[in-house]
């Protein structure tokens, strides 16, 4: 255990206590189970390299947490810290002893508000009946229980984990023994949703699809402290806000009756620097936009077979790849623009433009060869 009652009667943690102070108060038996208010001590700290915390002496008291892992110890631990930075008007407890619903929060949250929350760092096996009883136990009690799952339990397919998803839409996954912390966030979406997702390489290396017997999910890694839960107490990430706002927009580029130039700066963002935007897709795009047709029917140079290649679409295609071959005085590189097409959506009317950018810069490369 991580707290105990000091000879004042009051909750030291051990970690922000000094370690002679503890192990003083230890030797006089004056440190206290705050359970069942038998005597404990002071064990571990650095010079035998495990977390300090508290254990009786002997036997074990009803609400024991002594044969906790080290993983689950230190998650606590880190996870009082995190939240602690995020809610610093808050009371923040480890360990905090609930006689409704009988349980011993792992960390516990009185917002000033007057909301409770119960942090729960669940690194064991669960079955699914204790899981729903002790949800509905929490919420019987009014309090918003938050369950994070040890990265230990990562890659299982549990029935608890698929009900933490199902009930709360999210579920965050703790390595609290990594330098920095490492989380992986995980959320459910549709199939519709992954096939939306484009392939550029700009912001989307750190997402990853997931399977499990629910369907499709969302996986995002990264460092728990660029991590934060909202006022309702769902998950935040910044990536994730902006692939589900890139995800909408997506998906009303996908039934619009034509390119809107607007919507495709929007969606482009911070992919693609300004000076891209404005210097080669959106002259392409005014191009593209005074004759959609042009594609079809140059066919890479074959014309149609109802309609033989005309000399002016030939011209215009030409005048295209000269002015993109123009680009290399500027500084973007094949490889340049090819790492724009990547940013372009292939969905809906936006699909036909993006095929138009491809043709040219194919073109242009048959050409070079």
């Amino acid at each position: 255990m991580l707290v105990a009652y000091g000879p004042d009667g009051h909750p030291i943690v051990a970690e922000e206590t000094p370690l002679d102070q503890l192990q003083r108060w230890s030797h006089e038996r004056a440190l206290l189970c705050p359970n069942c208010r038998g005597v404990v001590h002071v064990r571990g700290g650095p010079e035998k390299r495990t977390q300090l915390h508290f254990a009786h002496q002997k036997g074990e008291c009803a609400w024991s947490t002594e044969a906790e892992s080290v993983r689950h110890a230190r998650g606590k631990s880190v996870l009082a810290h995190w939240l602690s930075v995020q809610f610093p008007q808050a009371a923040i407890t480890l360990e905090e002893r609930l006689p409704e619903p009988n349980r011993v929060a792992d960390v516990f949250i009185r917002h000033k508000h007057g909301a409770c929350w119960a942090v729960e760092f669940q690194c064991a096996p669960l079955d699914i009946h204790e899981w729903q009883h002790r949800h509905s136990a929490y919420r019987h009690a009014h309090i918003l229980d938050i369950w994070i799952i040890g990265n230990n339990r990562r890659e299982k397919q549990e029935a608890f984990i698929e009900a933490v998803i199902a009930t709360a839409r999210e579920a965050l996954f703790l390595d609290p023994l990594a330098v920095p912390p490492a989380a992986w966030l995980r959320w459910p979406v549709s199939y519709e949703t992954l096939q939306l997702w484009p392939q550029g390489t700009a912001w989307r290396p750190s997402l990853e699809g997931w399977v499990g017997r629910l369907g499709y999910c969302a996986s995002l890694h990264d460092q728990l402290y660029n991590m934060r839960l909202g006022e309702q107490g769902l998950l935040i990430h910044p990536a994730r806000a902006t692939l589900e706002k890139r995800t909408q927009l997506l998906q009303a580029m996908a039934v619009a009756p034509s390119v809107d130039e607007v919507s495709l700066l929007s969606y482009l963002g911070q992919n693609a620097s300004e000076e891209a935007v404005r210097g080669v897709i959106l002259p392409l795009l005014r191009a593209y936009l005074r004759d959609p047709d042009l594609l079809r029917r140059y066919n890479f140079g074959r014309g149609s077979p109802h309609q033989p290649l005309r000399e002016e679409d030939a011209l215009r295609v030409q005048r295209a790849m000269d002015w993109l071959l123009s680009l290399a005085k500027k500084g973007y590189s094949a490889t340049c623009l090819q790492g724009l097409l990547k940013e372009l959506p292939f969905v809906g009317p936006y699909a036909a433009f993006a095929r138009y950018y491809e043709m040219l810069l194919d073109l242009l490369d048959s050409t070079s060869s």
